[in-house]
């Protein structure tokens, strides 16, 4: 009996030992893949925008607002608090998704708002002018790979020029640069702090940029983490654990212009390039349309062409000379399109034409008699062989 009972114990013993084992093999292998991945094992921290909560909003803190910067502040939390994130729908469409299949990146553009002091022009190129304001794409950030990623290239920037580029929800108050308000994450050229829900201050995250650098933003789906690049460098992670729909934002207190590459040309960043991170392939499914000159190809230009070529071959069958015809093609060009043809003089001896009374002469002959029936009275004196009626006006 002591020996079963020993023998069940030892059992247990074993099957304890090995689930410990198991355990910290598994710890192991999670710590390793974190650290390959850059990825954390366990999301959220005090510098998560979602989790940190509101600000608490102190009067030292209202005090170091000025004027102007805490009457845009009520506002933005006025906006907010009326438009949450989910208060529109921000998903990609159905229709959304198959103009990215067809366009590839081109489906992804820059929304020009009128109530802005800004200028969008081929679809990624802004141009701020003066006043706070920020402008957003018309597209979310996708989620169908690990990580996506886009440039924006200091183009013109004043050094007075405070700019701050990173990611926010929509709606967004246009009035308010990214990082300012909730559900948004900031990176500032002037200070190079990085700023997330918090209009009052920021946390050192890397250095300012002035004209000529290239900021890019990351960001990894998984565990919905922000970070941020410069020349081609990458620096830490700004937060973690994103869960909404977030669109690439930038915003200027000034003068400036900004190029920005969602992924239509080759990055800075090498990763980015060698992994494929754009927000969408540079050329979709839709083939572009052909070359001028080029109609072999296509089905639309050969049927145009060859009902061109029967039009001219009936011209020249009716006009009866083809290289007359041609000729007359090729000066087409230098005719007007309605020509005036100089009236043709008159002269004495040129016979005049009949008029269209002398001209209606009915029959001398009598008709022949289809019926036996007696000729009406006002019949009598027409088509006898004696006289010749005409129709006098």
């Amino acid at each position: 009996m002591m020996t079963m009972t020993n023998l069940v114990d030892s059992n247990y013993t074993w099957i304890f030992l090995v689930g410990v084992f198991v355990f910290v093999f598994l710890v192991i292998v999670l710590l390793c893949f974190t650290k390959t991945t850059g990825e954390r094992l366990f999301l959220g921290n005090i510098d998560d925008p979602e989790i940190g909560g509101t600000i608490d909003e102190t009067p030292a803190l209202l005090a170091s607002l000025t004027e102007d910067a805490r009457l845009s502040y009520e506002r933005a939390k006025v906006f907010q608090r009326r438009f949450p994130p989910d208060s529109i729908p921000t998903e990609i469409t159905l229709s959304q998704y198959v103009s990215i299949q067809e366009k590839g990146v081109s489906a992804y553009e820059f929304e020009w708002d009128m109530e802005t002091n800004t200028f969008v022009s081929g679809r990624t190129e802004l141009q701020f002018f003066h006043g706070e304001c920020s402008l957003q794409t018309n597209l979310p950030l996708p989620r169908n790979q690990e990580v996506y990623y886009w440039e924006a290239k200091m183009y013109e920037k004043p050094r007075s020029t405070t700019l701050s580029i990173g990611v926010a929800t929509k709606p967004y108050p246009n009035w308010r640069l990214p990082g300012w308000n909730r559900h948004s994450v900031g990176y500032f050229s002037d200070t190079g702090n990085k700023h997330f829900n918090n209009p009052f201050y920021g946390k050192p995250y890397g250095s300012g940029f002035q004209e000529g650098d290239v900021v890019g933003v990351g960001y990894r789906k998984r565990s919905g983490t922000i970070f941020f690049t410069k020349n081609g460098r990458k620096l830490e992670d700004a937060c973690t654990s994103l869960r909404w729909n977030l669109f690439p934002t930038i915003g200027a207190n000034g003068p400036c212009q900004i190029h920005v590459n969602l992924g239509q040309r080759g990055f800075v960043f090498v990763e980015a390039n060698v992994k494929k991170w754009g927000l969408a392939p540079i050329q979709g499914s839709l083939a572009p349309p052909p070359a001028y000159g080029f109609e072999s190809g296509s089905l639309l230009l050969e049927r145009g062409s060859s009902g061109q070529q029967q039009g001219r071959t009936r011209r020249n069958y009716r006009d009866g000379d083809s290289n007359d015809s041609d000729d007359e093609d090729d000066d087409d060009d230098d005719q007007p399109l309605i020509r005036a043809y100089a009236p043709i003089p008159r002269s004495n001896t040129t016979p005049q034409r009949p008029s269209y009374s002398q001209r209606l002469v009915f029959p001398t002959y009598s008709p022949p008699s289809y019926s036996t029936l007696p000729r009406p009275q006002f019949m009598a004196g027409y088509g006898s062989t004696n006289s010749t009626n005409t129709l006098s006006h």
